[in-house]
């Protein structure tokens, strides 16, 4: 109904299956979202890690464990990706040199959020500490013989590079051991070029040859072996060897988009169908998860304008303040429960259903769709009935 509108009623009939999908953190579909706190202080004009920036923070957060999000995004360093948001990454780690030279850390911004989001939201299966290798390779630590905030510049392999991140990680194994989080954490790195990989694994693996360590970035097979977590961009492949040999160590291996590419994308102008079908994607392609780099980090005024300066509308967020979804991340969310339901069936299926559901999920890659010619819209309508049969 409406003003100057004459009430309309629509005759709906719905078909409701005999199946229940497990509950969102029972899903074994791994989805990696990046979260920024940083964002929702500053939108809300809270202060930082306050109660009311975390009161803040909740349902949307609660959004995203809904969803099935298996990782918490940290800062161990400032500035990990320079100024690629509206509001930058600080480090959620203090670093002191003292005066004797020794360094001191405090870990309670890292402790009060992994802490929030372990188990005030749920989201605990891996801590994500970004990053040994950022953009601009500038460290910063609080040096109390000058009583200023000092920078060390140093790349990969540098005898100070050494210094700083192996006397660190070394402290930080101590104190996630005693938090009893050490087995949940990994060092994370993104788009870094296979030398820099290789040096910085020789340091974390000097600190504590236990640490779990992740990659989003391109495939190498010099390190794959040594990446607990390795996400791929779209269009690239794991060898077959490779990822049954991950499997079998228990390694995670996924796939991610981000800025770059026109399809398929959760831009504010993308097709919505484009959701779901990278989810739809990953299944098909053989991968454990999803990674997209940016679920809230909001831009200057973001109900109004989604745009960010050089990347695409609505690349950086597909939650809004308040909080308030979206069609594309719901699409994302229906593509999360297909994966599920996927999952399920052919644990079940036999025979020629089994051949059906599998040849119609076959065809979410860019070999399919090429050779499919048709959109995504009608390809995720076509799977959905087929899941719907069973």
């Amino acid at each position: 109904s409406g003003e100057n509108f004459q009430p309309m009623k629509l005759q709906v009939e719905i078909d409701v299956l005999n199946r229940t999908l497990p509950e969102p953190k029972d899903w074994k579909f791994h989805l990696d979202l990046w979260q920024n706190p940083y964002s929702v202080a500053r939108y809300y004009n809270v202060p930082l890690w306050s109660k009311e920036h975390f009161d803040a923070m909740r349902p949307i957060m609660k959004m995203l464990a809904n969803a099935g999000q298996r990782a918490i995004t940290t800062s161990i360093m400032h500035k990990p990706w320079a100024g690629q948001t509206e509001d930058h990454f600080d480090s959620m780690v203090f670093r002191m040199k003292k005066l004797d030279g020794s360094w001191e850390y405090d870990y309670t911004v890292f402790d009060k959020w992994v802490d929030f989001m372990m188990n005030d939201i749920g989201i605990n299966d891996l801590i994500s500490c970004y990053t040994m290798i950022p953009w601009a390779l500038s460290f910063d630590y609080y040096d109390q013989a000058t009583n200023r905030i000092q920078f060390i510049e140093a790349k990969p392999g540098d005898a100070a590079y050494a210094d700083y991140w192996g006397s660190f990680l070394k402290d930080f194994s101590r104190h996630l051991r005693a938090k009893g989080w050490f087995e949940k954490t990994a060092i994370s790195m993104d788009e870094r070029p296979l030398e820099a990989m290789q040096e910085a694994i020789k340091v974390i693996k000097q600190a504590d040859p236990e640490f779990k360590i992740t990659l989003a970035g391109n495939y190498h097979k010099e390190i794959q072996g040594d990446l607990y977590y390795l996400s791929i961009p779209y269009g690239h492949k794991f060898p077959e060897d490779v990822k049954a040999e991950r499997d079998r160590k228990g390694q995670i291996s996924t796939v991610y988009t981000c800025c770059s590419e026109a399809f398929p994308n959760t831009f504010t102008f993308s097709n919505p169908a484009e959701a779901p079908w990278t989810i739809l994607h990953a299944v098909a392609g053989g991968y454990d998860g999803y990674l997209r780099w940016a679920v809230n980090s909001w831009t200057k005024d973001p109900l109004r304008d989604s745009r960010f300066r050089t990347w695409a509308a609505g690349d950086t967020y597909s939650i809004y303040p308040g909080p308030r979804s979206s069609i594309r991340f719901e699409r994302l969310v229906e593509g999360l429960q297909d994966a599920e339901k996927i999952r399920i069936l052919r644990e079940e299926l036999k025979g020629s259903k089994l051949d059906k559901l599998n040849k119609t999920v076959a065809m979410f890659t860019p070999e399919g769709l090429a050779e499919t010619q048709k959109s995504a819209t009608e390809m995720v309508n076509e799977l959905n009935k087929v899941l719907n049969s069973f």
